[in-house]
């Protein structure tokens, strides 16, 4: 039994030595580090492990983006199972060995589901959001849908089954969900377990940073993500759970975010949030999630005008969404975002 390890690398020469230490497995292996055209010493310190220890595969490319890297560690891999790991990363100590223990365990697991972790104060704390699938459970797609909570390349095991397989490179922003959704799709059986995994180093608000400033290529993004994995999933109930994931916990906060940074609204922003509501009514959504986005906008967002306020409630009416007219909308909808607004700076000073 041979595992496979892939590690895109990018501008990581601090964090790149501590992630491949963190590779403790006693089984056979290999570490494909995929350096993706790093402007740093991220490649030296590549090549200086790579003479101590044997088990390091450099691959060296342009910069091209993770998602060609990863799918370069996919080409070469040569084991019988593949993880990935970001360069800021790290497994759990001992923890390749013990999923590894999942997946021989039974014929039939080609993926084991792990729990990520993010550090606070010294302390490994789970992702909140996956408190759904912290068991220990066998399960597939179409009886736990909720599996898609984990959507993300990290803490889980593949079969080399899906090595051909490939992440989206055509998008910066969510270019794992489709790879992931074929693979979960394709699995005869996925092990769930509860015990944490993967640390997950990138601090939080960094990433908020990052989405702010990319806003419009992300949502962009979104959407045409979005398109192809409803084309993949089959049953209703998938669909829906992943619209709750994709539109309520990953693009009305990343419109919320925006919006708590920049409040002041445009009618580009506007429309690219009515194009994307537009798009969710074609395909089986989460009405939660698509009232969060309308929320997320009314609310966070500042400088409605008349000019502003009528292609926006035009375009919700024609979705079925009643708007009351303007005058009405301003006095019922301030005192509500001032609310909104205390709760969010409320959130920021809990944070520090």
């Amino acid at each position: 039994m041979k595992i496979s390890i892939i590690i895109p690398v990018y501008n990581a020469e601090r964090t790149i030595e501590r992630a491949i230490r963190s590779i403790d497995t006693k089984k056979t292996h290999e570490i494909i580090c995929v350096n993706d055209g790093s402007t740093d010493g991220s490649l030296d310190v590549l090549k200086s492990l790579a003479r101590e220890r044997s088990d390091i595969n450099i691959i060296d490319q342009p910069n091209q983006g993770a998602a060609v890297a990863r799918n370069k560690g996919l080409e070469a891999m040569t084991g019988d199972a593949f993880m990935f790991l970001d360069a800021d990363d790290e497994f759990l100590t001992g923890r390749i060995d013990f999923m590894l223990k999942y997946y021989q365990a039974n014929e039939d697991v080609e993926i084991v589901v792990g729990q990520l972790a993010r550090e606070e104060h010294g302390t490994w704390v789970p992702i909140a959001t996956h408190e759904s699938i912290r068991r220990e459970a066998l399960v597939n797609l179409q009886s736990c849908p909720e599996v898609m909570q984990s959507i993300g390349p990290g803490a889980k095991m593949f079969s080399a089954r899906f090595k051909d397989l490939r992440f989206d490179t055509d998008v910066t922003f969510c270019e794992e969900h489709t790879f992931i959704i074929q693979a979960y799709n394709q699995a005869r059986d996925i092990q769930l377990i509860p015990t944490l995994i993967y640390g997950y180093n990138t601090e939080a608000d960094s990433v908020t940073a990052s989405r702010v400033a990319r806003f419009t290529d992300y949502l962009v993004d979104a959407e045409k993500v979005r398109q192809r994995v409803m084309r993949k999933l089959l049953l209703r109930e998938e669909r829906e759970y992943y619209s709750y994931r994709m539109d309520d916990l990953i693009v009305s906060y990343l419109i919320q975010n925006y919006l708590t940074e920049h409040p002041q609204l445009t009618s580009e922003l506007i429309n690219q949030v009515i194009e994307y509501l537009r798009e969710m009514q074609e395909t089986d959504r989460s009405s939660e999630a698509f009232f969060r986005i309308i929320e997320a906008v009314e609310q966070a967002g500042q400088g409605w005008s008349k000019a502003l306020y009528q292609p926006w409630r035009s375009a919700l009416v024609q979705m079925g969404v009643g708007r009351p007219p303007y005058y009405i909308f301003k006095v019922k909808v301030l005192p509500k975002r001032t609310k909104f607004s205390s709760k969010q700076r409320l959130k920021r000073i809990l944070k520090r």
